[in-house]
């Protein structure tokens, strides 16, 4: 049998399979994942190995999303996140340029959550999926004006990237500013954007203002809309606490450039408090945030005679490195971790017959393929067997399985994608790399969540085809693999931990801001049929 027909029938299937869309994505991936319709010999490991490995502290400095909110998951525990960022002006803006006499009218911070657009009307008006967001409860919220400097560098370490860890709350808690000191400055009348927070899907609407400051409004009466916004956090923040820090004795002329800006203000501190016991979480698009002051300030006409203009001043929120989109405001997510007395106890104990992985401060699995090296020549001897038969390797599938029964304690936050990956060199593997399909992105790699109602089975599935062919055809390193919950799988880049004296040294950075987990059967869990495996499907080459 020819190696380069079955390759070529494989891409074949592989390319008209996988142009479904994302709903269908699992039923017809099921048809064909793994499964011997082409007639492909199939071996399965004998040694597979797995574990529970703790991680713990993370450094959560400018993460690509901001978790926020309070979450009790029924399996887990319970996580509440806050976060902090800088403010920074907008090229081009000179704070010494405004005018005299500036007046803030109204101050408002806008952060977008991560969202998708469902359908939009005639009108134009747009309704939204959100993304990542989870729970219909509400929280209270406290913003603060930050007092904790955010440096860049680290001057004890060789002038590294400065890192900021999960852990550090009480850090920005013995810092905070506002109002007399003490009080949180949003401050609205709307107890919906501080004592009562919730998560509102709706699209944000801001209407066009003549220079008195009114409403305009169209010949039938209906406000003008000047700008739609995705739905987002949106808070009236006190005004006259802005005014008094930068406008009185015109403060804000010496605020000459970003440098002086963030150590003027150090930023603003987003502080959850968990009132109700209920749950509401979502995803930030920190990079995507504003901060505005809208103010009115003197003109002098050429005739000497002196009015009052509007004006609207906006900072960024946030850090960016995207193409025409550069933000360089620090941001930081704080999260506080209450860990189930069951999870806990997994945590200490680790039995590893089941694998409890969550995000943020939690746990990975470990896995090693193919045992032992007993004749000590660096090459494990089940690798070293499957290397001295001289298969052709069509497809290698890692399937690891759901505790169904332990994750009904937690309905709906099942994991959509989990990320696995070289933990030995914590990054990704290459058949992640290779991978540029989309719809869902890294579709033939997968990691994506397979749930079949009908005999209730729900797993995860590897496509590592070519990391196991380096393994036997390039003597590549037989490494360790991570298994992690991630939120996105399209970033696989990595984040510190804290503790630099234990293994692993990071965690996936889609891993730290997602306060969520999965319980898998482990390798050596008492039912044979639910353990992970690893199949391999080959030919053989022609003598």
């Amino acid at each position: 049998m020819k190696k380069g027909f079955y390759a070529a029938l494989l891409l074949t299937v592989s390319t008209l399979t996988f142009t479904s869309c994302d709903k269908d994505f699992t039923e017809v991936g099921s048809e064909i994942f793994g499964e011997d319709e082409f007639g492909f010999d199939k071996y399965e490991v004998a040694n597979v190995e797995s574990k529970m490995v703790k991680t713990g502290v993370f450094n959560s400095r400018n993460l690509p999303y901001n978790t926020f909110g309070v979450f009790q998951n029924g399996v887990f525990g319970k996580t509440t996140a806050h976060f902090v960022t800088q403010i920074e002006m907008i090229k081009g803006t000179e704070l010494s340029e405004i005018g005299n006499n500036p007046v803030l009218d109204s101050v408002y911070v806008y952060i977008p959550y991560t969202s998708t657009v469902a359908e939009t009307d005639s009108d134009g008006n747009a309704t939204y999926n959100l993304t990542n967001v989870y729970g219909t409860g509400k929280f209270s919220l406290n913003v603060y004006e930050n007092g904790y400097f955010l440096r860049d560098v680290n001057p004890g370490e060789g002038l590294e990237a400065q890192q900021y860890f999960s852990d550090q709350k009480n850090t920005f808690d013995s810092n905070k500013k506002g109002l007399n000191g003490t009080n949180i400055i949003n401050n609205s009348t709307n107890t919906a954007q501080n004592s009562d927070f919730v998560i509102d899907k709706s699209e944000i609407r801001l209407y066009k203002y003549n220079s008195q400051g009114e409403i305009i409004k169209d010949a039938n009466g209906n406000p003008v809309i000047k700008e739609r916004k995705k739905p987002g956090m949106w808070l009236d923040l006190d005004k006259t606490y802005f005014q008094n820090r930068f406008f009185a004795n015109n403060t804000y002329k010496g605020i000459l450039n970003n440098n002086v800006l963030k150590e003027f203000f150090r930023g603003l501190y987003f502080n959850v408090e968990d009132l109700y016991n209920q749950s509401a979480l979502a995803q930030l698009a920190v990079s995507e945030g504003t901060l505005v002051f809208i103010y009115k300030q003197d003109k002098t006409n050429n005739d000497g005679e002196t009015t009052r203009e509007r004006k609207t001043l906006t900072f960024n929120l946030g850090h960016s490195a995207s193409s025409g989109n550069t933000r360089n405001a620090t941001t930081v997510n704080l999260f506080e971790t209450v860990n189930s007395q069951t999870y806990q106890n997994q945590l200490t104990n680790n039995n590893d017959q089941k694998l409890w992985i969550r995000g943020t401060e939690g746990s990975i699995a470990e896995i090693n393929l193919f045992g032992e090296d007993a004749n000590n020549n660096n090459i494990a001897d089940e690798l070293e067997y499957i290397k001295s038969k001289n298969w052709l390797i069509n497809q290698a599938v890692l399937t690891v399985y759901v505790d169904n029964a332990t994750m009904a304690n937690a309905a709906g936050t099942d994991p959509y994608r989990l990320f696995l990956y070289d933990l030995t060199n914590n990054k990704a593997l290459i058949d992640y790399t290779a991978d540029t399909s989309t719809n869902p992105a890294k579709k033939v790699y997968n990691g994506i969540l397979d749930k079949n109602t009908t005999d209730n089975v729900t797993k995860y599935r590897f496509r590592i085809t070519s990391h196991i062919n380096n393994l036997i055809r390039k003597d590549s390193t037989n490494v360790k693999l991570g298994l992690a919950v991630v939120d996105d799988i399209t970033q696989g880049n990595f984040t510190l931990l804290k503790d630099k004296n234990t293994f692993p040294k990071k965690i996936p950075t889609l891993s730290a801001a997602f306060p969520f987990g999965s319980v898998l059967y482990g390798a050596n869990h008492p039912d044979t049929a639910k353990r992970i495996k690893l199949e391999i499907y080959y030919t053989k080459e022609n003598n």
